[in-house]
């Protein structure tokens, strides 16, 4: 009898000790969940961090925290969050294009391997660059700047070497001999203060930047860079429409968390992911935004990154884009 009771006794334990993870998974979350960005609060990237924080925190009914860790293009923070426990308490809002370019260009420097170190989540949505020209340039659309472009010297801003803005511009001037001349900036900001004031010519920048701008007479937009035409810029016409049928640069944001996080919090933070994403207010402040939502499941979310991955290491070695 006592080695009946003594076996039923281990039997229980044993049985609560295997079904912990499930109890686990089904309580996440049960604490807390922080959300770091690589970038300074007021950008764009921050600006969705916090918007996708904030719907995350109404349909998960927990509390969430933005963490900002700026510095070296983003790399700090995305470094900080690939070394955090993988248990779904640690995400990272992710401009994704951005992150893999900077891995390319800068090899381990970076301090994380974003295919190796993070799991995607889900897609949070793309944003396109949108092709700007100072209006005292005579130009009024993309084939007027390209024909222009051959016969005078142009220049273009952008972020820094190898930022996104940069490879845009180079992929559109490729056509042209010689190129435009390129001049790097330490921000949008900047960048689209000298193309007011006619100190640059032409400059790729993401949507938020020429939506705020756009009124005031001293930017004239040519193109969004997307396939469809973006809500917050409907006059502005698409690479096809602008007689460019390949050329395609957009910046996709993700969700992504630390390699390692079990399945079953995956499956649930995707859940509740693709729910912040529907939500009115994401739909609204999107809109504005001029970024997609792109709501995925956790398959198509690895499958559209792998493929992203792939092609920007072939747009760099095929344009020779070297770190400085």
């Amino acid at each position: 009898m006592k080695l009946f009771t003594a076996f039923r006794v281990l039997l229980g334990a044993t049985v609560l000790c295997l079904s912990a993870p499930a109890v686990q998974a089904q309580a996440y979350p049960s604490r807390p969940i922080t959300i770091v960005i690589g970038y300074p609060p007021g950008g764009g990237a921050d600006s969705i961090a916090r918007l996708i924080g904030s719907q995350l925190a109404e349909v998960s009914d927990q509390s969430v925290i933005v963490d900002n860790r700026g510095g070296f293009s983003g790399n700090i923070g995305a470094a900080f969050a690939a070394k955090a426990a993988p248990d779904g308490y640690t995400l990272l809002v992710a401009p994704t294009t951005t992150y893999r370019i900077n891995g390319i260009l800068y090899g381990s420097k970076v301090g994380y391997d974003l295919e190796k170190d993070f799991t995607p989540v889900t897609l949070l949505g793309i944003q396109p660059m949108v092709l700007m020209v100072n209006p005292h340039l005579p130009v009024d659309n993309v084939a007027g700047l390209l024909d222009y472009a051959k016969s005078h010297k142009l220049s273009y801003g952008s972020t820094g070497v190898g930022s996104l803005e940069h490879i845009a511009a180079e992929l559109f001037f490729k056509p042209v001999p010689g190129g435009a001349m390129h001049v790097p900036y330490r921000g949008a900001g900047p960048a689209i203060v000298d193309l007011m004031g006619g100190q640059i010519d032409v400059l790729f920048a993401t949507a938020p930047t020429v939506v705020s701008n756009k009124d005031s007479g001293r930017i004239k937009g040519l193109m969004v860079t997307t396939a469809e035409r973006n809500p917050a810029l409907p006059t502005l016409p698409t690479p096809k429409e602008a007689g460019l049928a390949s050329y395609d640069v957009v910046s996709t944001y993700s969700l992504l968390v630390p390699s390692g996080t079990p399945k079953d919090v995956l499956e649930k933070l995707n859940t509740l992911a693709v729910k912040a994403l529907q939500t009115p207010k994401t739909i609204e402040t999107f809109g504005f935004m001029g970024v997609q939502p792109q709501p995925t499941s956790l398959a198509e979310a690895k499958e559209r990154l792998t493929k992203e991955y792939a092609r920007w290491a072939v747009v760099i070695d095929e344009n020779g884009i070297k770190a400085e």
